[in-house]
């Protein structure tokens, strides 16, 4: 095997590039373009290029469909750099590569269990940055993101922090370019960070490779493994312990310095764009062929397309969407594909007709997801005997027997209960709406029912045991857990619920006077021990607590 390589790069990776090329390999880059598909083929031969490996690097902003990958004569790999918000189209654009790369390990296992065979783990990187001294920069603490009324959490983030660092300088940015960013932290003791969904952000690296100190918020061992909290970066588990953290590193210049030095230090050895591209030639030489070919790739791509659609990213017409479609193999993937986008543009004739060939045809009545989707699409036209035989037809390939459920509302419920079995509780990044799509998640099926009906007690509940275990949902469960306390102002296990999303979204006094509360309550009935054991196994940092007994 020879050791320079021809490697075409599609996508944003100008860092990657000039890392390849000084590790003496040839790169041609293809850039975002405006149009959605890219037929790479055509572009290898107009440049005389020959790949012996294609990376695709996805990015939020402008999509490209690569086109023609299963005609190439070698490794083909994408890294999805955004799966946490884009897991609904990768699962099935990532069968056109032979291997996929996540940003994300947490999320190696949901792309396998999506059918994915070959999936990676390789993180975001850093940069090759001056660390000034700490001393010397003007800002004790900044940050730099978008604030707004679909990030309720950062928002409050940044109200939580300028309640508590006083007269100290704390610029808050929203449209730096990328290099006036990286100058601003340069200039920063301390940053802040606050991620969407539980995932490892590129904040992260970024406040790192200038040597400021990151504090964010305990994501568990995939962000340890990165940087080492106490030495290199530190964490925080809910609010309480964000502010115990922030009192103890403002002023404190001597362990900024020596944590962000340490912090840059491992930059330095293990986290920049030419460590991540060794890791990414490592990878190619261990790929086997896993692309599909031919009409399996028109297929997915049609899959593909599809999902993007519905979700509200692609601007194209439905008739091309419906036609791609149309024109693959009609296996359970198109069928699910196809009649949720109909449903989407109210196609109800053409969806019933559809649904009365797969039951009368006995079509796929081992799939999961045809009967699943099947049964919603029947519900959402009102036809209550078909949506019920989907629902017999799944409890038959799994020989298993249940009561029939009664009415539109337990037959969701019992959608939500298999779908949290199959671990398809939530779906990051696609926005539901259940006027208008057909559920795809537990979460999804329970809010239809809500939508109809937001007082309804069971649901909400069901909502509440639902997202319980997502810790990075809470901003999300806090509005539902309001519903209940509402409608249950005695129950202290709810205000104890209640209290802890809040002090795990920076709403500290708010939570803590709801966990008095709790404490009060439990304390009526004669459970102070429950109560108390509830809240030493929540209180990761052991200050609330803490602070509790000072209440």
């Amino acid at each position: 095997m020879k050791d320079k390589f021809n490697i075409c790069i599609v996508g944003p990776f100008g860092a990657g590039v000039a890392a390849l090329k000084q590790l003496g390999h040839a790169v041609l880059s293809v850039p975002q373009g405006e149009e959605l598909f890219c037929n790479l083929p055509d572009i290898l031969e107009k440049n005389s290029f020959s790949p012996d490996l294609v990376l695709q690097v996805e990015c939020l902003g402008k999509r490209t469909l690569i086109q023609g990958l299963d005609t190439l004569d070698c490794p083909t790999l994408f890294w999805a750099t955004d799966p946490h918000l884009n897991l609904h189209w990768h699962n099935t654009y990532g069968r056109l590569f032979d291997q996929v790369l996540s940003t994300q390990q947490s999320l190696v296992l949901p792309f396998k269990l999506e059918g994915l065979s070959d999936v990676r783990w390789l993180p975001r990187f850093a940069f090759d940055l001056a660390s000034p001294p700490i001393t010397s920069r003007k800002n004790e603490i900044a940050f730099v993101g978008r604030l707004s009324d679909q990030r309720p959490g950062r928002k409050w983030m940044v109200d939580f922090i300028k309640s508590r660092v006083g007269e100290r300088p704390f610029p808050i940015e929203q449209s730096l370019s990328h290099s006036e960013m990286l100058a601003l932290y340069q200039d920063t003791k301390i940053i802040p960070n606050e991620s969407i969904l539980g995932e490892v952000n590129f904040r992260l690296f970024e406040g790192t490779s200038c040597g400021s100190l990151l504090l964010t918020q305990d994501l568990g061992e995939e962000q340890a493994s990165l940087f080492d909290p106490g030495r290199e970066i530190d964490t925080y588990a809910d609010a309480a312990e964000f502010e115990e953290k922030l009192k103890f590193y403002l002023g404190n210049d001597d362990l900024i310095q020596k944590m962000g030095q340490a912090a840059h230090k491992r930059v330095q050895s293990e986290h920049l764009p030419i460590h991540r591209a060794e890791q990414i030639l490592d990878f190619a030489k261990d790929t086997a062929r896993n692309r599909a070919t031919f009409s399996e790739a028109e297929k997915w791509l049609a899959v593909t397309i599809a999902s993007m659609w519905e979700s509200g990213m692609l601007d194209l017409p439905v008739r091309e969407v419906l036609s791609r479609l149309a024109a693959s193999s009609q296996d359970e993937n198109v069928v699910v594909a196809t009649l949720r986008v109909q449903t989407v543009i109210n196609a109800n004739s053409v969806v019933e007709e559809n649904l009365l060939n797969l039951l009368g045809g006995k079509l796929f009545e081992d799939s999961f997801g045809v009967n699943f989707t099947g049964s919603a699409a029947a519900l959402r036209l009102g036809n209550w005997d078909a949506a019920k035989a989907f629902w017999y037809r799944h409890l038959k390939s799994i020989n298993n027997t249940k009561l029939p459920p009664k009415e539109p509302k337990d037959l969701l419920i019992c959608w939500a209960k298999e779908l949290k079995k199959h671990q398809r509780v939530f779906r990051g990044g696609f926005p539901f709406k259940s006027k208008t799509h057909l559920p795809h998640t537990a979460l999804d099926c329970l809010l239809t029912i809500y939508d109809n009906d937001p007082q309804d007690a069971e649901v909400l509940r069901l909502i509440d045991v639902m997202l319980r275990p997502r810790k990075e949902l809470d901003q999300v469960r806090g509005g539902f857990l309001a519903s209940l306390v509402a409608q249950n102002s005695s129950d202290w296990r709810l205000f104890f619920e209640q209290a802890l999303t809040n002090l795990h979204s920076y709403r500290l006094d708010d939570g803590m006077q709801k966990l008095v509360l709790a404490r009060e309550l439990a304390s009526e009935r004669g459970q102070e021990r429950a109560f108390s054991m509830a809240l030493r196994g929540r209180d990761e940092s052991g200050l609330i607590i803490k602070r509790l007994l000072d209440c």
